[in-house]
């Protein structure tokens, strides 16, 4: 079954297609490059994902008359940097790369924000195709254009808006991941239920053994609602700037100072998680919403086997992180809180009294 989403931006009326399906992987891909224009294809990939994919994607694109050349980079988030986005550029020189190629990428979040970065800054700019193979990837980081790279332990600090000329998201490519990696992708798909879609957050709750159980059928309606969701807020608001989908952070500013704090050994999609109950424990504390509210996100995350706290979680390591968040400005910073399930609110906070009322989150 193919789930197709059409995303239009405004005003430049760029649009482009997110395929969600359960076919043969890289079926429609293949499909999808053989009506392009192109001089050639580069795909990005990691050492793991091209173990698990080499082969199959090879043989899809050489029946259909595709030829391609790669690059296979180390897998992880500590190789997400400056000094790998020039391991991408030399190959593109290597391989003659100009502004008719297109670059495919091939992996999860970290895959997909290097390639769209490499392609959106060599010769100012190629077209290129994301493929993500997590579900993290899937519902958020491979849809809406951002790229970027992690400069002096700070997360996604060096990047750009920069949208892809498809998305190519097969469930079946999910099958290969650890429970671990799997279940951190969830904490996106909450997100959207939490900000947008109270049926989404009811639904994941119902269906948590299905979900968990990686059932085709509660994926496909999973990724393609999240799809949607995603799609809608880039619509409204491609590059942050009228607000609107600043509320796609909901969660992502505590989770990002995590995850440094960690230094990247919890998973972003855990520390999403924490950071979302984190984030409805301070609307609480605020008054922006009902103690059932953090209660009710808690449990949910646990469903799915998400961790709920961090051991040795410094609240001032947290506040001082902040600091640096893409979103604080001098003293204020502006915060994704919650009035309810589905209605999220932009609290502008003084940096002092959120280090101040964090000490009472207990997590």
């Amino acid at each position: 079954m193919n789930k197709s989403i059409r995303l239009k931006l405004h005003p430049s009326e760029f649009q482009y297609n997110i395929l969600v399906t359960d076919e043969e992987p890289f079926t429609s891909l293949a499909i999808k490059i053989r009506s392009l224009s192109y001089s050639n294809l580069i795909l990005v990939t990691n050492t793991v994902v091209w173990k698990f994919y080499g082969s199959l994607i090879d043989s899809s694109f050489k029946r259909n008359g595709l030829t391609y050349s790669t690059v296979i980079l180390p897998d992880g988030e500590k190789h997400k940097n400056i000094k790998t986005l020039q391991r991408i550029y030399d190959k593109m020189l290597l391989f003659k790369a100009d502004r008719g190629s297109i670059l495919i990428g091939l992996g999860g979040g970290v895959i997909g924000d290097m390639t769209g970065l490499a392609a959106s800054t060599y010769m100012r700019g190629i077209r290129y195709i994301q493929v993500p193979t997590t579900l993290l990837a899937q519902v958020d980081a491979a849809i809406g254009g951002k790229t970027a790279v992690d400069y002096a332990l700070m997360k996604n600090i060096v990047g750009a808006f920069y949208q892809p000329i498809f998305v190519y998201s097969n469930v079946n490519l999910l099958k290969t991941l650890s429970d671990r990696i799997y279940r951190a992708g969830m904490a996106e798909v909450i997100k959207y239920g939490i900000i947008k879609d109270r049926n989404l957050f009811l639904y994941i709750g119902k269906n948590s053994n299905d979900i968990l159980s990686r059932s085709p059928k509660s994926l496909l309606s999973l990724i393609s609602a999240s799809s949607r969701i995603k799609a809608e807020f880039v619509e409204k608001d491609e590059k942050e700037t009228s607000g609107i989908r600043v509320l796609l952070n909901f969660g992502h500013t505590f989770g990002h100072a995590l995850e440094s704090f960690t230094h990247y050994k919890i998973l972003h999609g855990e520390a999403v998680g924490i950071g979302m109950i984190i984030a409805a424990n301070l609307s609480y504390l605020l008054n922006l919403c009902e103690k059932e509210v953090p209660e009710k996100i808690e449990r949910l995350v646990r469903a799915i086997k998400l961790p709920v706290s961090s051991n040795n979680l410094d609240m001032r390591y947290l506040s001082k992180s902040i600091n640096y968040d893409k979103k604080s400005k001098a003293d204020k910073i502006n915060l994704i809180l919650l009035k309810e399930i589905g209605m999220p609110v932009v609290y502008r906070m003084d940096k002092k009294m959120l280090k101040k009322i964090l000490r009472e989150v207990k997590i």
